[in-house]
């Protein structure tokens, strides 16, 4: 049977039919040989039954091969490389110079440019081929003509935001919870305060609005009678419609918008929106709007009145925001006094409840930050 040393001579003798190397004498007689071998290998096989595609896979050898070398193509006398090849429906000389003068006088866009000469009988190609003439030649239309370079655009300073007591600034955002069905989601739109991460207002709908949420922004306005200072939001189409700027603008509120694809920027409401989705309460999802109202507007309560928020030290969000986090501070460190009496050998000093911090910022320097008491002895020294 042929061997490794014929299959790489076939490999050599289809390079030499290509133009791309020479055989010796010795190796084309040696390529012959088992070529001749090969045939009859295959037409034994055949004769003892084989089919014909067991023969050519015991052999090795493709049916391709087999196929071209028993019916070879005729070859051309004058090849022409593929490139310089042409589609017997090309454009002749003429129609493309005709394209060419057409679009390079119009002025205007390519579209234009055709549907022009269509009206006047003068069209000579496809709309398609006006394209690919235009491109071919860098003909640039009205329409499509290079942009005129901007050039880098300075990047957005980072949002600044301090807040020394509750409903100073309040962060607003949008998230989508999951309906029965796959596609059907409603839009949960949620005002979150920054100091004391309390929920200001939140309402449920089957999309996002900008008159829902003028509506909702003006109800939380109203009942803190005007002591919101800042609204900060990402730049969400309702956040930055015109009816929410003119509802800040009547009440003397600033806007404070994100960085664009930075929600960093926007801490506070993506961690409460992880808080609500990864709850071990969560559903999953919701069989309708007045189902997600329901289990939302319970959540908002248990978060707002007993969740003991881990950035407020462990007080929770309504007592940070009323100020009655002070009597229970007191109420735990007067716990952990009696518990520091009777075992102190447990403790390497006196423990010291903490407390939330007297100011919350956003993106604010950290050389610019001033120190805020960590506990309640230093709150009260103060």
């Amino acid at each position: 049977m042929p061997g490794k040393s014929y299959r790489r001579l076939a490999g050599a003798w289809r390079r030499l039919r290509q133009g791309r190397i020479a055989l010796s004498p010795a190796q084309e007689t040696q390529y012959e040989n088992g070529l001749a071998l090969e045939n009859t290998l295959i037409s034994d096989l055949l004769g003892a039954g084989f089919s014909q595609n067991q023969a050519l896979k015991l052999i090795g050898l493709s049916k391709a091969s087999f196929h071209y070398r028993t019916s070879p193509r005729p070859r051309a006398i004058d090849p022409v490389p593929h490139r310089r090849r042409s589609h017997p429906a090309a454009l002749t000389a003429a129609e493309k110079d005709r394209i060419i003068e057409s679009l390079s006088a119009s002025g205007v866009s390519i579209e234009e440019t055709y549907y022009r000469d269509l009206d006047q009988q003068e069209v000579v190609a496809s709309l398609s081929s006006y394209h690919r003439v235009a491109r071919q030649e860098g003909i640039a239309t009205a329409a499509t003509g290079s942009k005129r370079s901007r050039g880098p655009r300075a990047p957005r300073r980072a949002p600044v935001l301090v807040a020394a007591g509750p409903a100073q600034i309040a962060c607003w955002d949008i998230t989508y919870l999951p309906g029965p069905f796959r596609g059907v989601h409603y839009a949960l739109y949620l005002i979150i305060d920054l100091f004391s991460r309390m929920i200001l207002g939140w309402t449920i709908h089957e999309r996002e609005d900008q008159f829902v949420a003028e509506r909702l922004m003006r109800q939380v306005i109203q009942a803190h009678q005007g002591a919101l200072r800042t609204v900060h939001s990402d730049n969400g189409a309702a956040m930055t419609s015109k009816r929410m700027k003119e509802l800040l603008a009547r009440n003397s509120i600033a806007q404070s918008l994100i960085r664009p694809s930075v929600s960093n920027d926007n801490a506070q409401c993506e961690s409460f929106f992880r808080t609500v989705k990864y709850s071990p309460a969560w559903p999953g999802a919701f069989e309708s709007i007045q189902a997600a109202e329901e289990w939302f507007g319970q959540f908002v309560e248990i978060y707002n009145h007993q969740h003991h928020h881990c950035g407020l030290a462990g007080f929770t969000p309504a007592s940070v925001f009323d100020g009655t986090w002070l009597a229970a501070a007191q109420a735990r460190q007067a716990t952990l006094d009696s518990l520091y009496q009777t075992h102190p050998e447990r403790y390497a000093h006196p423990p010291q409840i903490k407390i939330p911090p007297n100011t919350v910022t956003l993106n604010l320097a950290p050389n610019n930050k001033t120190h805020s008491p960590s506990t309640l002895a230093e709150l009260l020294a103060s």
